[in-house]
């Protein structure tokens, strides 16, 4: 019984399923139009009848779900392999790393959401909510999950075009800084940044686009007993950068005039790009520096 809670609290947020009653899943998936709907549907109704079987039942509701998600996989593809990965460990039903699937389960409601349709937006992102949610739950605490929860808000969709104007507005990562050295550690690094406080991005309907860039910090610090100094020295400048850019659902592909292509993803009017080693701080003592993932958080004009 213990193996099998641990592998059902996994589980339980990819997939929310909505007025399902706890009965194994049956027939075969119609290959139409919306036939990847109607499998993340039928995979969602496998799940909620594998997390309310009785310990009698488990086994055939276990392979009802695994077949659910073989015919997702079918249907709908499945490009990094994660969807197969939680068909394997179905073989026994049993995980006990539950941070590790925890977080392929929130990557899994992510992509899902990140194709959502008009019709779709409302489910599809309170799965994704879910499995945030649960990730959080055995993961422990992260500022970027708490942040993307935020986002979503109660997952009410506030349609805006993307074309226009759109303005930086946070940079946020898992750690906790005293950035500006006020004795306040905040995890939005931009609110103790005198600086990018007018760094813009405009979006033309014709799929080209133009980044502003008018300031520039340059990061040190000195490690001190408690952690350390921070010293910012804001640079103004007046740079312009052009872009090509498509957009798939909420997921906006920027491509630079150096070939190089970003997803930026969109929530109502607020849309956010992840980059690795954003921050970047050099010592005043040593050659030793700070490199962390930023968020950066943009909201439309």
């Amino acid at each position: 019984m213990v193996r099998k809670i641990s592998i059902l609290a996994v589980f339980a947020t990819l997939f929310m399923a909505v007025n399902c009653d706890n009965e194994p899943y049956e027939g075969e998936i119609i290959f139409e139009d919306t036939a990847c709907l109607e499998a993340i549907e039928a995979t969602s109704m496998a799940l909620s009848s594998f997390l309310n079987t009785s310990q009698e039942d488990y086994y055939e509701f276990c392979l009802d779900y695994k077949e659910a998600l073989l015919n997702q996989i079918e249907i709908c593809g499945d490009d990094d392999g994660s969807l197969q990965l939680l068909a394997d460990n179905l073989d026994d039903c049993y995980n006990d790393d539950l941070c590790a699937d925890a977080m392929q389960a929130t990557e899994i409601a992510e992509n899902n959401f990140n194709n959502y349709t008009e019709d779709t937006y409302q489910q599809l992102c309170n799965q994704y909510k879910a499995a945030l949610e649960y990730q959080l739950e055995v993961c422990g605490e992260s500022a970027i999950l708490q942040l993307l929860l935020s986002e979503l808000g109660d997952c009410q969709q506030e349609f805006v075009e993307t074309p226009g104007d759109w303005i930086l507005v946070g940079w946020v990562t898992d750690n906790l800084r005293d950035i500006d050295n006020d004795g306040i550690v905040t995890n939005n690094y931009l609110d103790e940044i005198d600086c990018y406080n007018n760094e813009t991005m405009t979006f033309n309907a014709d799929g080209t686009g133009t980044m502003f860039f008018r300031s520039y910090a340059d990061i040190t610090f000195t490690p001190n007993n408690s952690g350390e100094d921070f010293f910012i020295n804001c640079i103004s400048i007046n740079q312009a950068s052009t872009f090509d850019w498509s957009q798939d659902g909420n997921t906006i592909y920027i491509t630079n005039n150096e070939g190089i292509t970003n997803l930026y993803f969109r929530n109502g009017n607020s849309m956010y790009v992840a980059i690795d080693d954003a921050f970047y701080a050099e010592s005043t003592t040593d050659d030793s520096v700070i490199t962390e993932r930023i968020t950066f958080i943009y909201i439309k004009l």
